[in-house]
């Protein structure tokens, strides 16, 4: 999983980038092997103003399933980017549900059926 965080030329602090990175490592974590690059672009729309401009935009790119494009705006960078990794995650969990053939359930009494034909069976 690769994950790129552009600031597009704004000021931006060590401590802030570390959060950012941090959260995505955390959130996203588990669906590591499904993902294989992210990108995080923040931006101000209409310069150094203040006011409900701030922009996040996150890029998502996952094996075999296709791609999923957040978009928030807020007043502040950090808020804004934490509602659109909630939206992220909630996107990439709907995704790989989709993609699961059958429930868990079903699969495990179909392998405790094929354990029983075996000889390995203890019962």
């Amino acid at each position: 999983m690769s994950i790129d965080v552009n600031w597009s030329a704004l000021d931006s602090d060590e401590e802030s980038k570390n959060i950012v990175l941090c959260q995505l490592r955390y959130f996203l974590g588990r669906y590591r092997a499904a993902t294989m690059r992210i990108w995080v672009r923040f931006s101000d729309v209409n310069g150094p103003k203040g006011g409900f401009d701030k922009q996040c935009v996150v890029f998502l790119k996952l094996r075999h399933i296709g791609e999923i494009i957040i978009k928030g705006e807020g007043v502040n960078y950090l808020e804004v980017f934490k509602a659109s990794l909630e939206r992220l995650v909630r996107s990439v969990r709907r995704e790989l549900g989709k993609q699961r053939d059958k429930p868990i359930r079903i699969n495990r009494r179909e392998w405790s059926k094929e354990l029983e034909k075996t000889d390995l069976f203890i019962g």
